[in-house]
């Protein structure tokens, strides 16, 4: 399965707002310090998230964004669909009449590798994605 780089920014303003939400919400100039967001980019990143209800969005004075809910309910899937469509299969059309058997042989290991993929991405939420990166850097702080 194949996944853009707007996932890769999703999770990456995700886990920033997470971060850094601890007295409301957080602007877009903060979620981006640090980060290498394009700011055109960051913005239609923000508003999917919005959309798909991940993100509270308050505009004026002392705006920004907040998470919708608790990062231990929002699970990669739910990223990957509020960017992205869901996690499709390939579907392979045969050429030939002699290939119908064998390529629709393929698109069931697509379709069973789809459906495997979706469900893996449903058990990784924020808060382990969250986990994951502040562990990391301990170790790294040990070496």
């Amino acid at each position: 399965m194949k996944l853009t780089g707007s996932v890769s920014y999703a999770v990456g303003v995700l886990l920033q707002i997470q971060k850094l939400s601890g007295g409301g919400p957080v602007t877009a100039a903060k979620i981006a310090r640090g980060c290498r967001f394009p700011p055109r980019f960051l913005y239609r990143i923000l508003r999917r998230l919005v959309d798909a209800g991940l993100l509270h969005g308050t505009s004026g004075p002392g705006g920004g964004y907040a998470l919708a809910k608790p990062p231990r309910r929002i699970t990669l899937l739910d990223i990957v669909e509020g960017v992205e469509a869901a996690p499709e299969a390939s579907v392979l059309t045969p050429v030939c009449a002699k290939q119908r058997e064998a390529i629709a042989y393929i698109n069931r290991i697509c379709f069973r590798d789809a459906e495997r993929f979706a469900a893996e991405l449903s058990r990784i939420n924020l808060a382990q994605l969250g986990r994951l990166k502040a562990r990391r850097r301990r170790v790294r702080a040990k070496s």
